[in-house]
């Protein structure tokens, strides 16, 4: 009986012409309007969050920070203990630093967000990535991936060494970017290149871009001293010196890869100077000077 009855009332309602208009007139008319002004709505508040986000920023973050301080807090959602926290990318930072900095964070934000408010609340994985590149100098960069309840994966993007820059009696190690860290032992560095001058490092994104051109010469690169805060003096291991211009240093460094690969040009050079657009001086160890057409 009970199968019979199911049967008939879905009989019914396939059947019934009234409910098979108000089915259609539903399925046609209402829903496709009810999806349009769902998509309306979705893009006008996207559009206002974009205006308040652009004319006042402030006051977004500020939203921004009280709703994340309420969500998180009283669904208990921003648990401060992590059970696993599994570090990749770290080079030169030990794991046992980042975990420490991490159980450390862990251990303030419990008593923080018992008895803080939210105008001062900040979510414990910002603070974690704040604090891991506040204290430890090689970090470039921070990821945090968390797979609830407590288990994080940190992954780190370190500094890469490209030269070594003296600076009252500290030394520093600094990236094609400029970024320094100042290091106790040189020694595993000892194969970079050594940078001078004042302005040196904010420079050396320069040197970067035109040692790429050709790997060759530049592995022959002992040192680079940012002259005058407008260019650079580039010294090879052979002890020859290079004068770059203060602009278009790529089209000066192409015309003298033009010259140091010809056969025995540079036998005897002493000095490169092309710091005149269009031309290149030659210095002999003899101190005779030669002026040639760029090449």
């Amino acid at each position: 009986m009970t199968g019979k009855f199911k049967e008939k009332i879905s009989d019914f309602f396939l059947s019934n012409r009234l409910l098979r208009k108000i089915r259609n007139f539903f399925n046609y008319v209402v829903l496709p309007f009810l999806i349009k002004a769902f998509l309306i709505f979705l893009l006008i508040i996207l559009a206002l969050i974009s205006g308040a986000k652009i004319i006042k920023p402030a006051y977004f973050d500020e939203v921004y920070r009280k709703s994340s301080f309420y969500f998180l807090r009283y669904l208990h959602l921003d648990n401060h203990q992590f059970t696993e926290v599994k570090v990749i990318g770290n080079k030169r930072t030990s794991e046992s630093e980042i975990v420490a900095i991490v159980n450390e964070i862990g251990k303030d934000h419990y008593n923080f967000i018992e008895n803080s408010k939210e105008d001062a609340y900040q979510p414990i994985i910002k603070k974690i990535v704040i604090k891991i590149k506040e204290k430890l100098p090689w970090i470039n960069e921070v990821v945090i991936t968390r797979n609830m309840p407590n288990s994080i994966s940190i992954s780190v993007t370190e500094y890469e060494p490209f030269a070594i820059w003296h600076k009252d009696d500290e030394k520093y190690v600094a990236d094609k970017d400029g970024n320094i860290v100042l290091v106790q032992d040189v020694e595993e560095f000892k194969d970079l290149l050594i940078l001078s001058g004042e302005g040196g490092t904010s420079n050396v994104k320069s040197l970067f871009n035109i040692f790429a051109i050709d790997p060759n010469l530049s592995s022959q690169v002992y040192s680079a001293t940012w002259i005058g805060g407008r260019r650079w003096d580039i010294r090879l291991d052979d002890g020859l010196l290079i004068k770059l211009p203060e602009s278009n240093i790529s089209e000066a460094w192409n015309g003298l890869l033009k010259i140091y690969n010809m056969q025995g040009a540079i036998v005897g050079l002493s000095v490169i100077d092309l710091r005149v657009e269009g031309k290149i001086y030659l210095e002999y160890g003899d101190s005779i000077v030669k002026e040639i057409k760029s090449l």
